[in-house]
């Protein structure tokens, strides 16, 4: 092979991937020009509107200067509602996470007025998407979105302003209300426009996801506004419970959705080992009954019995990985870590395989010379090589070679395991060592497993102070590596 020909098979991983991000970049940026196209009659709107409100607002607070009560009260509240902004809350039952901000930009409406409460809304949005680099066009409609509900919550709630308790929660509760209606209307008709489906359908499905979000936010400013006309100093009480609550919702979520992890991999579990508990079962079964009702011939008779043999085998290797995940999942796997011939064992998992190496393939140990013993558990790293080689062969249905590569570099013995089979996605990669994850799942190209192969093998090398990693290129095989420290 040329140069050129050498060059341009070292460049082609890198070529596929560059036109696949090329790719992706390339969607991104057409759907990004389609929602502006679509969010287009309602984003000018409402960013207009909140431009106007902005400035009117800005002109009111210069005409008639706040004093310096104010000054800090409204900036307590922005403070708290840029925060609330920055970190939104996951409450359970519903889809997403809430934003806190409001009930400060809300409060700030129903104590101080419209003005202010825009130029919260305003400062704390444009500082929180300026952070998070959306997109220009929902920043814009965010923004806008935020001012207007605000102005709108202000004049709402100016009518009962500076009145008895009652009026003071009627203020803060119309508020509310009037800043969930104005979110609620003009964010369905910006999703029904990118969705395209029916606006009134869209704004019905929100307003019934979000009520329990609107009367929890709706009850806080309320609580908040109430302290708050009796002293901005005693509203400061508040402080403690909300982010008691944030911290507990917080934690709630993320214990259910490990609940629900558990859940949906113990179904997993239960329909993967189902499915490969069957097979083997199955062939073992059909070759038993054939030997005990049947007269056959010798050469049958030897064809069924390695059945029978081979699907044992298959059967214990199974077993054996369902109890080493579960003893590595509960850090409960022991390790006899000692100096190890890493090439001997390495040999030992080629010579086992050659008897039954299936056709078109070639299975290959290159060694280094003078290669180091390992500090390593001799099992375990057997175990690790052997769930590699497996791996291999059954993703290289088309045949291809198969090497088993060790070398040497500086305190550590590196080991590769690389195939020309079917290969990984990029997608893919990034949960190629979870539990129970397979590269293809539904079996439509014929390869089955339980997902726990390469899981374990992370594990076990990590348990003898390793890492593990795996480069790969769609259709062009996978170079699974690890690497131990020398003993």
């Amino acid at each position: 092979m040329g140069a050129k020909g050498i060059t341009q098979k070292r460049m082609r991983p890198y070529a596929s991937r560059f036109r696949a991000l090329q790719r992706r970049r390339r969607l991104s940026r057409e759907f990004l020009q389609l929602e502006t196209r679509r969010t287009l009659p309602i984003v000018l709107p409402v960013a207009g509107l909140g431009a106007f409100a902005a400035v009117a607002a800005i002109h009111d607070l210069a005409v008639d200067w706040p004093g310096g009560s104010t000054l800090a009260g409204v900036a307590g509240l922005l403070i708290a509602a840029t925060l609330a902004e920055a970190f939104p809350l996951p409450i359970e039952g519903v889809k997403g996470t809430t934003s806190l901000a409001i009930v400060f930009i809300v409060a700030t409406a129903a104590i101080y007025g419209w003005p202010e409460a825009a130029l919260v809304g305003l400062v704390s949005i444009v500082l929180v998407e300026l952070e998070r680099k959306r997109p220009p066009i929902r920043a814009i409609f965010n923004t806008g979105l935020y001012v207007c509900a605000a102005t709108v919550a202000g004049l709402v709630a100016a009518p009962w302003r500076g009145g008895d308790l009652a009026d003071i929660v009627v203020a803060g509760f119309l508020a509310s209300a009037a800043f969930y209606g104005v979110d609620m209307v003009l964010l369905s008709s910006v999703i029904a426009r990118v969705r395209s489906e029916n606006y009134f359908a869209m704004l019905w499905r929100y307003l019934s996801t979000t009520v329990l979000p609107f009367l929890v936010i709706a009850s806080l400013t309320v609580t908040l506004v109430v302290l708050w006309d009796r002293s901005p100093f005693v509203s400061l009480v508040v402080v403690g419970p909300l982010i008691t609550i944030a911290l507990y919702e917080r934690w709630l979520h993320r214990a259910l959705e490990r609940l629900r992890e558990f859940d949906r991999l113990k179904d997993e579990f239960i329909a993967v080992i189902s499915h490969e508990l069957r097979t083997p079962l199955t062939s073992v079964y059909g070759a038993a009954l054939t030997l005990q009702k049947h007269q056959v011939r010798d050469e049958t008779r030897e064809a069924l019995l390695a059945i029978v043999s081979d699907e044992a085998a298959r059967l214990a290797r199974l077993l054996d990985d369902v109890l080493s995940a579960s003893r590595l999942d509960a850090k409960t796997e022991r390790f006899d870590i000692e100096a190890t011939d890493a090439v001997e064992i390495a040999q030992a998992v080629v010579n086992a395989v050659g008897p039954r190496l299936p056709e078109g393939l070639e299975l290959e140990l290159v060694a280094a010379p003078g290669l180091p013993p390992v500090a390593a558990d001799a099992d375990k790293l057997r175990q690790i090589l052997v769930n590699l080689r497996e791996n291999a062969i059954k993703y290289s249905p088309d045949g291809g070679r198969i090497e088993i590569a060790l070398s040497h570099s500086d305190s550590v013995v590196q080991f590769s395991v690389r195939d020309e089979g079917l290969g990984i996605s990029e997608e893919e990669l990034q949960q190629i060592f979870e539990r129970f994850h397979r590269v293809d799942p539904n079996m439509t190209r014929g390869v089955g497993g339980t997902g726990l192969g390469l899981y374990i093998c992370r594990e076990l090398v990590e348990g003898m102070h390793g890492r593990m990693w795996v480069t790969s290129v769609e259709g062009e095989g996978s170079t699974f590596s690890f690497e131990l420290p020398v003993a």
